[in-house]
This record gives C-alpha cells, structure tokens and sequence, in this order.
C-alpha cells in the first residue's frame, strides 16, 4: 500500500509476538528501528508495548500516525499498559491503521521474530556484539553519544572477525564499552562545558533501558541516545544503568555510567 505521509508527519509501525516486540519508525527520509524482549509475556502485551515505546520515542508532540494490526492495542490495554498508553498517545496527535498492508509493518513483524525463536538471532546479535568488543579506535561511523529530536536513521559500524561472545549478556561489558566511547569520542562536546551550559543534570541516578535499537539505547528519561551499532547490540531491555547526564539545548549528553542492576 502506498504511504500517504507529509513531512510533518511520522509512521510508527508496531508489532508483537509471544516475549517480543519491534517498531519501525520513519519521519520524512528519516527512519528509526526499535526492539524489545519481556520473557514469557504474551503478544498482545508486547504489541502494546511496541506501540507506547515508538510513542514515547517521539521527543517532541508531533501528528503520527500508527499502525498495528493487534485488537488488545484498539483497546488501550489493561492494568499500567493503559495509564502509560494514555500518557503516550496524550502527547501527539494520533491517528490508527488497523488493517492494510505495509511494507515497514511487515519489515517490524520480521524484527519480532529473532526474539520469539532466539536461534534465528544468534549470528546478529554476535555480529553486534563483536564491535563493542574489540580494543579498536573509535570507528569514523561513531556518532556522538546524544539524544537526537529527530527520528535519526540507522548507524553503521564495521565488525571485526573474533570476538568473545560471552560478553553480549554482560551489563558490565556494555557499560564499559559505553563509557570508553563517551570518553574517547573526538566529537562529543567538551564534559566541562556541558556541565555549566546544563539547563538540567541528572547525576549518578539509575535509569532503565526502555528500548534497544539499530544503533541507538533509549534510557528511561533521557530518550534514544545514537551509539555504534556494536554498543546497542551488547544493550538489553529492562537494565538500570547510573547515568549522569546534562541537557543542553534541546539535547542530552551522557557524561558518565557506571553498572546499576540487571
């Protein structure tokens, strides 16, 4: 079906399978990719929650339309689904799909199922992991480590060939990988400046990992923060990370993390 969206608009499209969710986001030329995991939760919990998490992805209020095929979703949810729905889709202004056949749903639908069956995900989440990994220099890919308010498009990393797999489950080993990246980045602004440009600090507080993407972590929070695609893949939904973090017109920056729990 052809997509009838303008420029101020944007497409979230969302999808959920048994334990697993995935939203595929564009706005313009831009896209964003999103997925998540909540072992043994059903489908209808995770469509829901693919639809709240693409919502609250959106930094700013902006016209989105969604689109889901799932009826739990028409409903609204039950229980705390519902009051996070409410405030999600309170932000925008929302409009529904609840049929047709779109290229970027099916593309979500497909995201969902290397989560549902693991085994069909091993090999990219190895591939992800490989580049956090290795000691290298930052890779000219690299973005700075901060919240975009535009819906920004995948970021590429290149992958080494070795790596120890072992450490794609470690919260250590994503915090570490994260932190030399915030350190060693040559494009981040200066840590001191930022500090005293801050409108707003958050300082040594635990903030949990809402959403995991091609490229980017979302922090309870703070919003989707653009990292090497090799970071993002060692991140998982659901851990707490101190962060300290300044915002500065219009923008987050991390300054520093440090393990929370898993």
């Amino acid at each position: 079906m052809a997509d009838q969206q303008t420029s101020q608009q944007a497409l979230l499209h969302a999808a959920g399978g048994a334990g697993a969710w995935a939203v595929v986001l564009t706005f313009g030329a831009h896209r964003r990719e999103l997925q998540g995991a909540e072992p043994g939760a059903s489908a209808d919990r995770m469509a829901i929650t693919a639809v709240i998490t693409g919502l609250e992805a959106l930094t700013r209020p902006t016209a989105v339309e969604v689109r889901v095929h799932n009826d739990y979703v028409r409903r609204g949810g039950d229980g705390e689904l519902r009051e996070r729905f409410k405030a999600a889709a309170g932000r925008h202004r929302v409009t529904w799909r609840w049929s047709g056949e779109y290229e970027e749903l099916t593309q979500a639908q497909a995201l969902v199922a290397p989560a549902v069956d693991p085994r069909k995900g091993q090999l990219a989440d190895l591939a992800l992991a490989i580049a956090a990994i290795e000691k290298a220099p930052p890779s000219a890919n690299a973005v700075p480590v901060r919240v975009k308010n535009a819906v920004p498009a995948a970021v590429p990393a290149a992958v080494p060939a070795a790596v120890p797999a072992a450490a794609a489950n470690s919260i250590e080993a994503f915090v570490e990988a994260l932190g030399e990246h915030i350190a060693d980045d040559p494009q981040a602004p200066d840590p001191a400046e930022l500090v005293e440009l801050a409108e707003e600090m958050v300082e040594d507080e635990p903030r949990a990992i809402t959403a995991v993407g091609q490229g980017e972590v979302t922090f309870e929070g703070i919003g989707a923060v653009a990292v090497p695609a090799g970071i993002a893949g060692l991140a998982r939904v659901g851990w707490r990370v101190l962060l300290s973090a300044a915002f500065v017109e219009g923008n987050w920056y991390l300054l520093d993390v440090a393990p929370g729990e898993s």
